[in-house]
């Protein structure tokens, strides 16, 4: 059935316009290649994930980014992982470990040049040159996935950005001025939206999707030995072809799911 916009709300319209400019804007800056190299980060504080999600992540973006990267990791393990430069910092025993997160934003932190962080629970499946490409001066993340129930929202999920280094330390200089003000919002992406909201950009909505919600549905969903994960298993899931990131939000993790996909691309 043909999409009729006499429909929309104004809400709608505007959200619809704003997502078709960043396609067209991406795809520009995709097509002019030479991208110089970049570094790609992951956070990894506490016992929530084990090594393993560091090695499976690298193995993704060795396998989906052709662009010249390094690989890093700011963690509190000071054991080494292959093809893994670790910045080790300690622990500061956050009750909601991940806050320590706003750490990426220090000023001290080793890392010169673009970067390109992704959360360790999401599974690359496409190739992800364009998040290393688009916007190159621009700070960028997702726009919420709330977006799947409210399509004019606007909010910062931070799954997945990209910035220079540098540019964002204000991030965590407001952080440690007074953190426990800052803890007092639900987490580390509300904190960082609430200081960056008036510059971010939002990669377009079809890169990167929730696999709970968008992916598949919420209604899939349910509790199995005290635990939230699919009532089923599917093995014909097949994201949007513009989708290069399956976000895992919430839960379950990727480990916990046995769809053909995530089992094919997690590893």
């Amino acid at each position: 059935m043909a999409f009729d916009k006499s429909k929309e709300t104004k809400e709608q319209r505007k959200a619809r316009k704003a997502q078709y400019r960043a396609e067209q804007e991406g795809r520009q800056h995709v097509a002019s290649g030479n991208a110089p190299e970049i570094n790609v980060l992951c956070v990894r504080f506490g016992n929530k994930y084990g090594q393993e999600y560091v090695v499976k992540l690298r193995n993704m973006v060795e396998r989906h980014l052709n662009v010249p990267y390094k690989f890093w990791c700011l963690t509190d393990d000071p054991a080494p992982l292959q093809g893994v430069h670790s910045i080790v910092r300690p622990n500061r025993g956050y009750a909601k470990g991940w806050w320590h997160k706003v750490h990426m934003f220090e000023s001290t932190m080793p890392i010169v040049g673009r970067i390109l962080y992704m959360d360790l629970d999401v599974v690359i499946h496409n190739n992800i040159d364009k998040l290393a490409t688009m916007w190159r001066d621009d700070f960028v993340g997702i726009r919420d996935f709330n977006r799947k129930f409210h399509p004019g929202y606007k909010y910062l999920n931070s799954s997945v950005m990209a910035w220079n280094s540098g540019s964002q330390n204000y991030i965590f200089d407001k952080f440690k001025q007074n953190p426990e003000y800052a803890m007092r919002m639900q987490g580390d992406q509300d904190w960082t939206w609430a200081q960056a909201k008036k510059q971010l950009k939002f990669w377009p909505d079809k890169w990167i999707q929730s696999y709970k919600w968008e992916i598949r549905s919420r209604s899939d969903l349910g509790m199995q030995h005290g635990v939230r994960n699919f009532k089923t298993v599917r093995d014909d899931i097949v994201p949007d072809k513009e989708c290069c990131i399956a976000v895992f939000h919430g839960d379950p993790n990727p480990a916990q799911v046995r769809d053909s996909f995530v089992v094919e691309n997690w590893k």
